[in-house]
């Protein structure tokens, strides 16, 4: 996948940044780790401009984010509520988990909005609470250009530093996304095993 996204970026440029850095939200295998710094180590080269690398980043993360928000907002919250209602058993994650989530993201979802942005593997999908929440357009907006801005401004600097190095950044924060989504997962298959394991012995 790596070798991929570099050969997009050196073939494309600016667009190809946008256009991962969209790609990224939806698709978790494609990182603004690896994105970000070997554009940054391409503009250490004289290849990129690295005010303009920082503004494709941005612009194309932003994006990604403002949509995947856009689409959790439109959720009708009944629906999901009676999804999880009838189906919520196998998730592990029921209605009352659901309204609990959303008190607690109410509390504090400045933070979690902006910190969110921060970290690998969960950076992605922080839009979807901020959506199912209702935060206004306007306020994830700016609390979430101003994490992408920092992040993408600091993965960019690395990439500049590093050199041909620049992988490093992506193989440390890869045992960190991959690590979030592995444990997800069996979380899920274990909460199917129980609810599965529970209807077997009550008939």
């Amino acid at each position: 996948m790596s070798d991929w996204v570099t050969s997009f970026v050196e073939t494309v440029g600016y667009p190809g940044i946008v256009v991962l850095m969209i790609l990224e939200i939806p698709l978790p295998i494609i990182q603004s780790e690896i994105v970000m710094t070997f554009s940054g180590f391409a503009a250490s080269r004289g290849d990129l401009d690295p005010v303009l690398v920082v503004v494709a980043g941005v612009a194309g993360s932003t994006i990604g984010s403002v949509a995947l928000f856009a689409v959790a907002r439109s959720v009708p919250e009944p629906a999901v509520k009676d999804f999880l209602e009838r189906h919520g058993g196998w998730l592990g994650f029921t209605r009352e988990n659901l309204e609990s989530a959303q008190d607690r993201f109410r509390r504090h979802d400045h933070w979690a909005v902006l910190v969110g942005r921060l970290i690998p593997g969960i950076r992605s999908f922080i839009a979807i609470p901020a959506g199912f929440t209702r935060m206004p357009y306007w306020e994830f907006i700016a609390l979430n250009l101003v994490g992408t801005v920092f992040w993408i401004s600091v993965l960019t600097y690395l990439g500049s530093i590093l050199g041909e190095n620049y992988g490093l950044v992506d193989q440390y924060s890869s045992y960190i996304t991959y690590g979030l989504l592995g444990a997800a997962a069996a979380y899920v298959l274990y909460r199917i095993g129980v609810v599965a394991m529970t209807r077997a012995s009550d008939t």
